[in-house]
């Protein structure tokens, strides 16, 4: 099993344009004898960690485990993963998330979060995408390469290169640990 293991280590000091605060993190990625991959940094909302639904709050710290669906979120611009075809991905895709490509029109190919023991979790549809501070987060998680005084940078490279590993590995190989900010 991989590990994408993120450490919230700060808020930020600066605001964003939206005027929102941003919680900032490292992460690794490690294989099952615990070598790093690859790493970089994490972004997600700097208010408290939650699991209400229709908040933009950050996540619980546990540990999630992925899955492909279909969604509109930013994912990395490459046809491997945006504008995807349907036929393509919807063995990859859960058929309960079908409806998202044939009716709502979400077309990108993004990795969503879960957690077996809650499974109300999945209402807060929780993804891995690209962006830079609190106001790109809409609750979820970012992932770059570097980092700056109002979150990070970099973002689509690192999300790219996320995505690509997981599909060359499977999703069902992969898990995503968050250890909470030390208060």
């Amino acid at each position: 099993m991989y590990q994408l293991i993120i450490k919230r280590t700060h808020i930020s000091s600066q605001k964003d344009s939206a005027g929102e605060l941003t919680t900032i993190g490292t992460y690794e990625l490690k294989d099952a004898q615990g070598n790093v991959i690859f790493s970089g940094y994490s972004a997600e909302n700097g208010t408290k960690s939650s699991d209400e639904a229709l908040k933009d709050y950050r996540i619980m710290p546990r540990t999630y485990k992925l899955k492909w669906c279909f969604t509109k979120v930013a994912v990395p611009k490459s046809e491997r993963f945006r504008n995807v075809p349907f036929e393509a991905w919807s063995d990859k895709v859960e058929s309960k998330y079908h409806e998202r490509y044939t009716k709502w029109g979400f077309k990108n190919a993004g990795l969503l979060l879960y957690t077996p023991e809650l499974p109300s979790f999945e209402n807060r549809t929780i993804y891995v995408h690209i962006g830079n501070s609190g106001k790109d987060t809409q609750a979820c998680l970012l992932l770059g390469k570097g980092v700056s005084e109002m979150g990070i940078t970099n973002s689509t490279e690192a999300v790219r290169e996320f995505y690509e590993f997981v599909l060359k590995v499977g999703v069902e190989n992969v898990e995503i640990c968050i250890n909470e900010l030390a208060e």
